[in-house]
């Protein structure tokens, strides 16, 4: 039964640990995690990738992807023109055939994306919602709980 206990609370540390270094983490280098909900980007970013975008980034060029926000969303395409007179950026998905037809404004990008982790976009959506946030408290809870008992058993035994 130790063992278990043991096991289990060694999984919950393991959760708990990805969790932080997975989305807190790139944090302090101003990169934020972002997950990608759809195939525009496809193959460079498939959808449900966590992709990490370095926020204020400069010397942008055509042929760089860019994340920014268009109509309250954030999006990831690739600069595929530059007009440094009206300061906008033409993109396009990759996976699109057609460039997009709004032009996006210097002032709205937030970055340009550094790497991506594939699938990790899933789990780290669900964290987002309410429900994740309990999922994360709860085990919190329960490995605080089992440390505290497995320490308290420990005390008795060696006491």
């Amino acid at each position: 039964m130790r063992r278990l206990i043991n096991i289990i609370s060694s999984v919950i540390l393991l959760i708990l640990i990805l969790i932080i270094a997975v989305i807190l983490i790139p944090k302090l280098f101003s990169i934020e995690p972002m997950v990608v909900v759809s195939g525009s980007m496809e193959p460079s970013y498939m959808k449900g990738s966590l992709l990490y975008v370095k926020e204020g980034v400069g010397g942008i060029e055509t042929g760089d992807a860019i994340t920014f926000y268009r109509n309250g969303e954030l999006v990831t395409h690739r600069v595929v023109e530059i007009n440094t007179d009206e300061k906008t950026y033409t993109t396009k998905g990759d996976a699109n055939q057609v460039n997009d037809v709004q032009p996006v404004a210097w002032s709205d990008v937030i970055g340009v994306p550094v790497f991506d982790v594939p699938v990790l976009g899933y789990p780290a959506s669900f964290l987002g919602t309410s429900q994740g946030k309990f999922v994360f408290i709860v085990l919190l809870i329960i490995f605080t709980g089992i440390t505290v008992l497995t320490d308290k058993k420990m005390e008795k035994t060696n006491g």
